[in-house]
C-alpha cells in the first residue's frame, strides 16, 4: 500500500512541475508570437484590415480544419469547431451553421430543428419540400433530398437544374430534425457567401412553406477566412491555441487547440469524463473580460487557470501594437494535460505491473507452499508407513533426487536413518538365528557330558552341583528355543496377508470356547457394538486373544469373571481383556510386552513370550496395546485400541 501511495504523491509533484514549466513556456511563446503578429500588421494589409473596427462589415467565421472530417451527415467529428458556429431562430426552431476550411475544401455542417421533415417527391424540382440553398459568388446551390443519405447539389441555370458533381453532401435525420454535411471545392466558393433554410410542413392536405430564414440576413457576407493571410496559413500551433482579437473583442484569427487530442486511449476516461478539448475562452467568437480590457489598455495578463487540476491551462494576453497604437490583443492558451495523462498512464502501468507482480508472487508462494505441504504430508505418510509405533522398520524410505531444498534434505536424512535402522534390525534378527545355531551344539555337548557324570558315584555335594548345572543347561536350551520361536513367529506375522474380518462374532465364539476349555473360570463378553470390521488376519487375531486369555487365566484369582470389552470411545475402537488377581509393578507396565520379560509376582518362571507375541500381532493390525492395573489394585487389564481410520462399522 505504501508504494502506490508514494508513487501517487510523486506523480502529483511531477504534475505540479509540468504546470509551472508549461506556464513559463506559454509566456515565452506569447512574446515570440507577439513580435510575429506585430510584424505581420506592418506588412500585411489584409490582416491589418481585419483588425480595423471602423466600418466593420458582417462576416461569417471560418475555422481552420485541424482534425479529419468524414462527410456522412453526422456531427461527431465537428466537436472542435462548434464554438465558431452561427446560430439563428425561426419561430422557436433553432438552426446552426459551422464552417471549416483547409487548402482544398470548405466544409459546412447544418444542424436544423424540424418537427416535420418534408422530402422532395418529384424529380423535376416541382412542389414544396424542406431544402437548403447556398448563395455563392455567381450562382446558387440547392440541396433538396428525396430521402436521407447522399443528396445532389443542384445548380439553377436557364435550362433548369443540373448537378454539380464536385460537391459532396449527405443528409441525415436527427432526434430534433436533420443535419446536412457538405464538402465544397475551395475554388468554387469565392469570397462571399449566403445560406437560407426553406422549412415546409406536410400536415396540410399538401405541403406548405412554413418559413424561410437565413444565416446571413438574406444577403451575401464575407467569409472570415484565415487562409486569406498567407503567412498565417503556414503557422503551425502544437499544444496551444492562438487567438487574435480587435479592439471590439471580435476574434479575427484563431488556430490550434490548447492540447493535443486526448481521445486516443480508453485509459484517459479514468481521469477525464469529457474527452473533448478543454473549454476556454477560445471557444467563443467574441471575447469580453476584465483581463482583455486590461490587455487592450496596454497591460499584459498572465494566468494559470484551475491550478492543481488535471484540466489546468495557461493563458497569456499580450497587446498588439501598430506603431504606438494598440490595434488588438494576442491570446495564447496552452495546457499540459497530455503530459499529465502520459504521466498518469505510466503510473497506472507501473501500478498494474506491480499488481501483476504481487499476484504472480502470491500465486508462486501459494503453489510453493502447497507443494511443500504436499511433500511434507507425503513424507509424514511414508515415515508412518516405514516405521511402526514400536520403532520397527517396515521398509527403507527412498532418497529424494528430483528436488534440491530443505524438504529433500529432510527426506534424504530420513532415508539414511531408516537404512541404518533397517540394517541394525536385520542384524538383530540374524543374531538370534546365529546364536541358536552356534550355541545349540555346545549346549548339547554340555548336557551330554553332565548326563554321563550323573552315572558316576558322586558325593552329595557333587550331585547337588551337577543337578544345578543340568538345570541351567536345560533353561539355556529352553531360552534359545523360545528366541527361535519368537523370531519365526515375527517373520510369519510380517508375511501374513491382510483381509477384512468381523470382530464381534469372533469374540463371541471365543468366549464360548474359553468357557468350555477352562470350566473353573468364568468368562463374560461385554459390547455395545453390533458389528465392526478390522483389516488383518483372523487367525492371528484369534492367536493374539489366546495369548491374552492364557495370561489372564494363569493369574486369575477366580473372584470375578474374566471380561472381554469391545466398545467405541473417543472415535477409537477399544478391546480390553481384564482379570482379577496379581498386579504389575508400576515401573514395569511399559516393559511388560518386551521379549523374555516377566515381572508379575509368583510368575513361576514365566518368560513373557505370550505378551510379546500379542504385541506383535496387535501392531500387525495397526493397534496400540498397553497394560494397566485396576484402580483398586485388584487385577490387570490389557487394552488394545485402534484409530477410526483402521476400522469400519
Amino acid at each position: 500500500m505504501l508504494i502506490p501511495l508514494a508513487s501517487w504523491l510523486i506523480d502529483s509533484k511531477f504534475e505540479s512541475d509540468l504546470e509551472k514549466d508549461n506556464f513559463q513556456q506559454t509566456v515565452q511563446q506569447a512574446n515570440n508570437l507577439r513580435s510575429f503578429f506585430e510584424q505581420l500588421i506592418q506588412h500585411d494589409n489584409n490582416f491589418r484590415q481585419k483588425l480595423d473596427t471602423n466600418g466593420l462589415k458582417p462576416t461569417l467565421q471560418v475555422a481552420l480544419r485541424e482534425t479529419g472530417i468524414l462527410v456522412d451527415g453526422f456531427a461527431d467529428e465537428w466537436y472542435p469547431y462548434h464554438a465558431f458556429a452561427t446560430r439563428i431562430q425561426n419561430f422557436g426552431q433553432a438552426a446552426e451553421l459551422s464552417l471549416v476550411e483547409d487548402q482544398q475544401h470548405l466544409f459546412l455542417l447544418f444542424m436544423v430543428e424540424d418537427d416535420d421533415i418534408v422530402y422532395r417527391k418529384n424529380l423535376d424540382m416541382t412542389g414544396v419540400s424542406d431544402k437548403i440553398e447556398l448563395q455563392l459568388d455567381g450562382f446558387r446551390l440547392q440541396f433538396s433530398p428525396l430521402a436521407p443519405g447522399r443528396v445532389a447539389a443542384l445548380r439553377q441555370t436557364s435550362n433548369g437544374f443540373r448537378e454539380v458533381s464536385s460537391v459532396y453532401a449527405v443528409w441525415q435525420e436527427s432526434t430534433n430534425g436533420y443535419q446536412l454535411e457538405v464538402r465544397l471545392p475551395r475554388d468554387l466558393v469565392g469570397a462571399m457567401f449566403g445560406a437560407e433554410i426553406h422549412d415546409a410542413d406536410g400536415a396540410q392536405p399538401s405541403p406548405q412553406l412554413q418559413g424561410l430564414y437565413s444565416f446571413t440576413n438574406f444577403e451575401q457576407v464575407a467569409l472570415n477566412s484565415m487562409l486569406s493571410v498567407g503567412a498565417l496559413s503556414r503557422l503551425k500551433a502544437d499544444d496551444y491555441r492562438v487567438m487574435v482579437t480587435n479592439l471590439s473583442g471580435d476574434i479575427v484569427y484563431s488556430y490550434g487547440q490548447p492540447h493535443q487530442d486526448i481521445k486516443g486511449h480508453w485509459r484517459n476516461r479514468l481521469w477525464v469524463n469529457d474527452l473533448s478539448p478543454i473549454k476556454t475562452r477560445g471557444s467563443k467568437v467574441s471575447l469580453s473580460s476584465e483581463e482583455l480590457d486590461k490587455t487592450l489598455l496596454g497591460k499584459a495578463q498572465e494566468q494559470l487557470v484551475n491550478e492543481g487540476a488535471l484540466s489546468a491551462y495557461s493563458r497569456v494576453l499580450e497587446p498588439l501594437y501598430d506603431g504606438e497604437q494598440i490595434v488588438g490583443a494576442l491570446i495564447l492558451e496552452s495546457s499540459a494535460i497530455n503530459q499529465k495523462l502520459y504521466l498518469r498512464d505510466f503510473w497506472l502501468r507501473m501500478l498494474l505491473l506491480m499488481l501483476l507482480f504481487w499476484v504472480l508472487m502470491v500465486w508462486w508462494l501459494y503453489r510453493s507452499s502447497k507443494d511443500y505441504s504436499r511433500r511434507i504430508v507425503e513424507l509424514r505418510d511414508i515415515t508412518e508407513e516405514a516405521v511402526s509405533e514400536q520403532g520397527q522398520i517396515r521398509h527403507v524410505i527412498e532418497r529424494e533426487e528430483y528436488y534440491d531444498d530443505e524438504v529433500a534434505d529432510l527426506t534424504n536424512t530420513f532415508s539414511h536413518l531408516t537404512t541404518r535402522l533397517k540394517q541394525h534390525h536385520d542384524y538383530q534378527e540374524k543374531l538370534v538365528a546365529r546364536l541358536n545355531h552356534e550355541l545349540r551344539t555346545p549346549i548339547a555337548i554340555i548336557r551330554s557330558s553332565l548326563d554321563n557324570l550323573s552315572i558316576e558315584n558322586l558325593s552329595e555335594l557333587d550331585a547337588q552341583m551337577l543337578q544345578t548345572a543340568q538345570s541351567g543347561a536345560s533353561r539355556l536350551s529352553q531360552t534359545l528355543s523360545r528366541l527361535s520361536e519368537a523370531t519365526r513367529l515375527e517373520q510369519a506375522i510380517k508375511s501374513a496377508e491382510k483381509h477384512t474380518f468381523e470382530v464381534s462374532s469372533v469374540l463371541k465364539d471365543l468366549t464360548r470356547a474359553y468357557a468350555t476349555n477352562w470350566p473353573d473360570h468364568r468368562f463374560e463378553y461385554q459390547s455395545d457394538i453390533e458389528s465392526v470390521e478390522l483389516k488383518g488376519s483372523r487367525d492371528l487375531f484369534v492367536q493374539m486373544v489366546d495369548k491374552l486369555i492364557t495370561n489372564a487365566v494363569d493369574f486369575d484369582n477366580k473372584s470375578a469373571p474374566i471380561t472381554f470389552k469391545l466398545q467405541e470411545k473417543d472415535f477409537r475402537l477399544v478391546f480390553e481383556v481384564s482379570n482379577r488377581g496379581a498386579t504389575i509393578e508400576r515401573k514395569a507396565l511399559k516393559s511388560v510386552f518386551s521379549l523374555m520379560h516377566s515381572s508379575r509376582k509368583n510368575s513361576g518362571g514365566h518368560l513373557g513370550l505370550g505378551l510379546y507375541l500379542a504385541k506383535l500381532i496387535a501392531n500387525f493390525h495397526n493397534g496400540h496395546i498397553v497394560a494397566k492395573n485396576h484402580p483398586d489394585q485388584g487385577g490387570v487389564s490389557i487394552v488394545i485400541s485402534w484409530k477410526n481410520k483402521y476400522f469400519t462399522e
